[in-house]
């Protein structure tokens, strides 16, 4: 996935203050707003538990990032970029 796509996601979920959630060759985790979150060159690296633990996930290995909107009545709504792996 392209940085520049990274970062824009990324700051759309902080203003919104909503979760970000992370697709990636291994596995599928949920940032919420409260993590520290920064696109690097190479990597988006994420803090969590007040720095107890570290992410690191390369853009080559990230296949959707999703913005996870507020729940309203209707549930599983969700906003979405994601990118084709070939």
């Amino acid at each position: 996935m392209d940085r520049e796509i990274v970062k824009r996601i990324v700051d759309e979920a902080r203003g919104e203050e909503s979760n970000l959630v992370v697709w990636d060759k291994r596995d599928t985790f949920t940032i919420e707003p409260k993590a520290e979150v920064s696109v690097e060159d190479e990597y988006l690296k994420v803090q969590m538990d007040e720095g107890k633990a570290t992410v690191y996930v390369e853009y080559d290995a990230i296949y959707k990032l999703v913005v996870e909107k507020e729940r309203s009545s209707r549930s599983g709504t969700r906003a979405g970029f994601g990118a084709a792996l070939s």
